[in-house]
């Protein structure tokens, strides 16, 4: 079972975050992601900004060596395709290829994450399908963009080994759709439908073909904590530890 540490860059000011990266890359963790959100939705908890992910990311590849890196989940409702794959080539070069692309379809006009969105005049798709069908289309030109089609007179940042790709889900309808793809999908451990979609993922996918995120636990970095053990019997890949307070960013 691989463990990896996803950092809530709001938590805590940009040298802790940077440093609780380096301290992941010296500990049990596969890999480290950071959030993709446009500004802090609780202020009065967090003691940090919410930090560009891609910029943070570069920061981070500059002082780690071995982790993987990505953001869960680049939000397609914000970011371009064409955004994304040049920011992830950008920090797959400077990593040295431990680039990893999260895609997310994101929030739901009447949902918590909206008020961001609603700050900025972005405008969100009521249609599950469509925000689907967005990210779908995302990935699709994401992967056009790194193979060449789109370099006619122009050259676009190329990663220098594949990306793997996972794709953040809450239904078993983008479960399968993303699967069908070539992505690893990742999911709430505690999502009720968790079973279910899980059982969507593609083994052809290898180790980035399932993933579940729990709140971050210190135990939880034991492979045989019950909790884990678990999660390798449904055949699980990968654990993904989300920090929750400025206290696990300095601690973890």
């Amino acid at each position: 079972m691989r463990i990896d540490l996803h950092i809530n860059q709001a938590l805590a000011p940009v040298a802790d975050v940077v440093d609780c990266a380096i301290r992941a890359d010296r500990a049990v963790y596969d890999a480290v992601w950071v959030l993709d959100h446009l500004a802090s939705m609780e202020p009065a908890r967090n003691k940090g900004q919410m930090l560009d992910p891609h910029t943070l990311l570069g920061a981070i590849a500059t002082h780690t060596k071995r982790v993987r890196l990505g953001v869960l989940v680049n939000n397609v409702a914000v970011r371009p395709a064409e955004v994304i794959a040049g920011a992830t080539a950008t920090l797959d070069l400077i990593s040295q290829g431990r680039a990893v692309l999260g895609l997310g379809a994101g929030a739901a006009p009447d949902t918590y994450f909206a008020s961001e969105h609603a700050a900025l005049g972005n405008v969100l798709n009521p249609s599950m399908q469509a925000r689907h069908d967005r990210l779908l289309d995302t990935l699709a030109r994401v992967r056009a963009i790194w193979s060449g089609d789109h370099d006619k007179n122009l050259v676009f940042p190329k990663p220098t080994t594949p990306i793997p790709v996972v794709v953040g889900v809450n239904s078993v309808a983008l479960a399968r759709r993303a699967a069908q793809a070539g992505c690893g999908i990742n999911v709430r451990g505690a999502h009720p439908k968790a079973s279910e979609i899980l059982a969507c993922a593609n083994p052809s996918v290898g180790e980035w073909s399932s993933s579940v995120w729990f709140a971050y636990d210190k135990a939880l970095t034991d492979a045989t904590h019950p909790r884990i053990a678990e999660m390798e019997k449904q055949g699980v890949e990968r654990v993904i530890l989300l920090t929750s307070s400025p206290d696990d960013v300095l601690t973890a």
